[in-house]
């Protein structure tokens, strides 16, 4: 099994490029809203069906929760509405911890078609966004810090609060990962006759 890379190098193409804007989402919760000019915005794209995220998916609203002077917005991109809808109508407890597991922000919206969400991978020349992502939008609406999370990289376990904490102040954000590495090409792929199985 691989190594799953979710850091966010200092050379990422998306930080410090103009957001998009949300005018095509499709709000579940909370009225329709874009990215407001004064104000820090996080965007979290998710989907219903990785469970392996419901744990990021309840430190996201415990965040918003947290920094009320922030704006959190949750962004579906499931296949379709009613999937999404059915999942945020759902009582979620995690089976080891007994906690609640709540995707619960202020605003809610579905991204038909994740139509929002390829704008987003397009600022990173990405053809798509990977999820579940946090992207830290500073008061200028410039990406500031963006954050792709797993099961096993969750909010805790990111600089993500610390960099959030950051934006808000109007500080420089922590990147301690350096410009992406490149890959070496330590000359030609192996000849499959000379491999063997047995």
């Amino acid at each position: 099994m691989t190594d799953v890379d979710v850091k966010t190098y200092s050379d990422d193409a998306a930080i410090g490029k103009t957001c998009p804007s949300l005018e095509l989402l499709d709000f579940i919760k909370g009225t329709k809203v874009d990215l407001q000019p004064g104000r820090v915005h996080v965007l979290f794209f998710f989907v219903s069906f990785y469970k392996g995220a419901y744990a990021v998916h309840e430190e996201i609203t415990a965040l918003s929760e947290k920094y009320t002077d922030v704006t959190f917005i949750a962004i579906s991109n499931d296949a379709d509405r009613p999937s999404t809808e059915k999942y945020l109508g759902k009582a979620i407890v995690d089976e080891n911890t007994k906690l609640p597991q709540r995707m619960d922000t202020a605003y809610i919206a579905f991204d038909d078609k994740k139509t929002t969400a390829k704008c987003f991978a397009a600022l990173s020349n990405l053809t798509i966004l990977h999820v579940p992502q946090g992207i830290i939008v500073d008061k200028s609406g410039k990406v500031a810090w963006k954050q792709m999370f797993t099961q096993s990289d969750t909010v805790a376990q990111s600089n993500f609060e610390v960099n959030l904490r950051h934006v808000i102040a109007g500080e420089p954000i922590e990147n301690a990962n350096g410009p992406k590495p490149r890959v070496v090409d330590e000359g030609e792929a192996a000849d499959v006759d000379d491999m063997s199985l047995f």
